[in-house]
């Protein structure tokens, strides 16, 4: 029985992951973990940080920290840069190193389109040492279980100008098997399906303020496909108050606020609208950008994505 009870665990496990990579709700100041041909694309060095708390106060909900950095190799044609993710749920820890390379070309004197490559590796492992259980001497329980470093690549397409951005991509096409042996037999427990992206955004000037309206379309193997729409308002290209509905799961206010030329700062809270919102105390996700370097031409075209 105790084995039929952690073999239904590990399949839960396995379901969920195959269903949803880490979900970010301000995902436009980290684009890289969805599309590498956005590397490079700020023209000037950037550091990215994002801690997300999913579904607070329910036991082992998801807890994702992830760091990205990013440049221009070339003004002209080629960027790069490099994200490390940490993913948690439950039992399962997801730790996923990344490299992105892009080409970048003018299609006209303000639009310039990028392709880019990413080649990964990715570990998992579950922390069954950590569970209270009732049997002390079981062997399943003995010891952490850890799978193999896997590799995995995909590849995006980014156009964007000033003022707006379309990118499509698919950040993940091998469908790897994170197993490990347990008594002798292989026992899968995480499962990385391919995922595709359809990324658009547009900042439309008023005045003082601007607005700027996006949308991200996601399609996993396994699961319904997933919409983001938001709205967001820069104020003095200063402070961004924004707003975002996911569909079927929740519904997202957005704070950032650019500090000064080199720090950005911000905050995000998802209200949950699906049936674990009554159980949950929502989701929290913090953001900290910074650009080291910067020229007084970037400095006069402040960033909206």
């Amino acid at each position: 029985m105790r084995k039929l009870l952690l073999f239904l665990a590990l399949w839960t496990i396995t379901s969920v992951h195959a269903q949803q990579d880490p979900m970010y709700s301000m995902y436009m100041w980290n684009m890289m973990a969805i599309d590498p041909a956005y590397a490079g694309s700020a023209d000037v060095l950037n550091v990215t940080a994002i801690s997300r708390l999913q579904w607070v106060g329910i036991q082992g909900a998801p807890m994702t920290h992830s760091l990205s950095a990013h440049s221009p190799i070339n003004r002209r044609s080629l960027g790069a840069g490099i994200s490390a993710v940490n993913d948690r749920i439950g039992r399962t820890n997801r730790t996923s190193v990344s490299g992105d390379v892009a080409y970048r070309m003018h299609v006209s004197k303000r639009t310039r389109l990028a392709f880019g490559l990413k080649l990964g590796m990715n570990h998992a492992q579950i922390a069954n040492t950590r569970v209270e259980n009732t049997d002390p001497n079981d062997p399943t329980f003995a010891a952490d279980m850890s799978g193999k470093v896997v590799p995995n690549f995909g590849f995006g397409v980014f156009l964007w100008a000033k003022k707006g951005y379309v990118g499509l991509s698919m950040p993940k096409l091998l469908r790897n098997y994170l197993s490990s042996k347990v008594e002798g037999r292989t026992v899968g427990y995480a499962h990385e399906s391919p995922h595709a992206f359809l990324t658009a955004g547009y900042v439309f000037p008023l005045g003082t303020v601007k607005f700027k309206p996006a949308l991200m379309l996601k399609a996993s193997e396994g699961a319904p496909p997933s919409i983001d729409l938001s709205a967001n308002f820069f104020i003095m290209d200063r402070l961004c108050l924004g707003a975002a509905y996911r569909n079927g799961d929740s519904v997202t206010g957005i704070v950032s606020v650019q500090v000064n030329d080199q720090w950005r700062m911000g905050y995000a809270y998802d209200l949950g609208t699906s049936a674990l919102a009554s159980r949950s105390g929502g989701s929290h996700e913090l953001m900290l950008s910074y650009d080291p370097i910067f020229t007084r031409e970037r400095v006069r075209s402040p960033r909206y994505f």
